[in-house]
């Protein structure tokens, strides 16, 4: 039983989606195709992220608890948990949109993008020496620089909203794993910050990977619309 549990975590969070569906028809309009092809292109690029990190010892897998089916070492387990978080994660943010649309707290989505700048900032200055926090606060730190200062679509209240509906699925997957001792995180290249043995990195990663998911979303919205 233990060898199917990655596997049941990683697709568990598909099931969020077939339930806002079928409350808010959220993939109507083509909604469906953007959100798979947000969710793959989030996919690819931390799944690379992925990669890194475990070919510098700073994640690992209890191969005995897996299905053995890897690609550069990961297991598919955790390529198919990447792509599941993604797509809840926009299926969280549709549903959100539809259910409470009224937007008045995007006016201050910048000013909490500048202070998560600086939390960025704050964890690339002191713990410098963590590979794995190195590599999660710099990608967030490029991420909300190019979506706040580079892009021109605006959506970020929204997306910090569905961060918010989204923590407790990713706290209870990656906490699973975590105790199950599933998918281990090398202590010498984290801030030693943890919720429920869950290192602080792996979810602030995770809303990076929220924010290109949405981004992408968007964007495949508005080429659609044009």
């Amino acid at each position: 039983m233990m060898k199917f549990v990655f596997l049941i975590l990683a697709l568990a969070p598909l099931l969020l989606p077939l339930i806002f569906q079928i409350d808010k028809q959220i993939f109507k309009d083509g909604f469906l195709k953007a959100s798979f092809g947000a969710s793959l292109v989030a996919t690819i690029l931390f799944s690379a992220i992925n990669v890194v990190l475990y070919l510098l010892g700073l994640v690992s897998y209890d191969t005995k608890n897996t299905l053995s089916i890897s690609f550069k070492e990961i297991p598919l387990e955790q390529y198919l948990l990447h792509f599941s978080l993604s797509f809840a994660a926009i299926s969280v943010y549709q549903y959100l949109t539809l259910r409470f649309p009224k937007n008045d707290l995007q006016k201050y989505s910048l000013a909490f993008s500048n202070l998560l700048l600086g939390l960025c900032v704050a964890f690339l200055f002191f713990g410098y020496t963590k590979w794995y926090t190195m590599l999660t606060f710099a990608t967030l730190l490029l991420t909300l620089l190019l979506i706040e200062y580079v892009g021109k679509l605006r959506f970020m209240y929204r997306a910090y909203r569905a961060f918010a509906g989204m923590l407790l699925p990713l706290l209870i997957v990656y906490a699973i794993l975590a105790w199950n001792g599933i998918v281990m995180v090398a202590e010498n290249g984290v801030s030693g910050l943890h919720i429920a043995k869950v290192p602080v990195e792996t979810i602030f990663m995770f809303l990076s990977a929220l924010l290109v998911s949405i981004y992408m979303f968007e964007f495949f919205k508005s080429k659609r619309a044009a």
